[in-house]
């Protein structure tokens, strides 16, 4: 593994470093390749409203819908890997290690992981200066993050209230069951809205927004980013689990599981 990005907070101050010993390869280059780790958050999240569009799209029968079919699909992955690239760009413009974060975080980083600051990739919030006053390559960092993440939560916020004041509309006139079917694809929306918030939003403004609070602590936030890889296996046991077509599914198949495996 060439790259293993990990958070310490400390103070007032987050670093974002490599955890791999490497050899034959430039401080710089690993920095971008660490980098491109919050590129790659920020491209998921903005996939996520993508992805929740699409669903909104489908459920309110709208001919946007034909977006995701043909070549015009690039256009919608073409967003996601945009905002991508902007979050890498703010990581890098704002972040780079300084000579006062290198000082900063010099002690923690030699006590907790015997590493020399001097020769560690990654990138640096550091919140205030020597006199107190806020820094503007931190306030960058975290504004620009916040709000390229902002962006994709307001559009899904906004597709979510306009999806819950058409629904009682558009289900007027269909049959009892078609009527609870989408009602149950609904909450499933509601809470595959609520999960990426919980396991991807919070956690990155919790990480990001800390260090302007300067407490008195030294905590490895890394442990916090590992709540970014719960969300693939929540989102699809929300929609197996909600909708009753679903459930009725994974029930038959693992009645016949346990029949097969009683045969044996």
């Amino acid at each position: 593994m060439l790259v293993h990005p990990f958070y310490h907070s400390f103070n007032g101050g987050l670093i974002n470093f490599n955890m791999v010993k490497w050899t034959g390869y430039s401080e710089d280059w690993i920095t971008v390749l660490v980098a491109s780790y919050s590129g790659v958050y920020v491209t998921i999240v903005s996939f996520f409203t993508v992805l929740f569009v699409f669903r909104y799209w489908t459920m309110m029968s709208n001919p946007l819908v034909n977006f995701f079919k043909g070549w015009k699909l690039i256009i919608l992955i073409s967003w996601a890997v945009i905002f991508g690239i902007l979050g890498g760009g703010v990581v890098l413009f704002f972040g780079w290690i300084d000579d006062y974060s290198r000082d900063y975080m010099r002690e923690v980083m030699l006590e907790h992981y015997n590493l020399d600051v001097n020769h560690v990739s990654g990138y640096t919030v550091i919140a205030y200066d020597q006199q107190g006053k806020m820094r503007w390559q931190a306030f960058g960092f975290s504004f620009g993050i916040i709000f390229l993440m902002g962006i994709q939560f307001t559009i899904v916020g906004i597709c979510g209230l306009q999806m819950h004041f058409k629904m009682n509309e558009m289900l007027k006139n269909v049959s009892e069951a078609h009527r609870r079917l989408q009602k149950q694809f609904f909450k499933s929306l509601v809470l595959q809205i609520t999960s990426p918030t919980l396991t991807f939003y919070i956690p990155a403004v919790a990480i990001l927004t800390v260090p302007f609070l300067n407490l008195k602590w030294s905590l490895p936030t890394g442990l916090i980013v590992c709540s970014f890889s719960i969300y693939p296996p929540i989102d699809s046991l929300i929609l197996m689990l909600i909708v009753s077509d679903y459930r009725k599914a994974i029930r038959g198949y693992l009645t016949l599981f346990v029949r097969m495996s009683a045969m044996f």
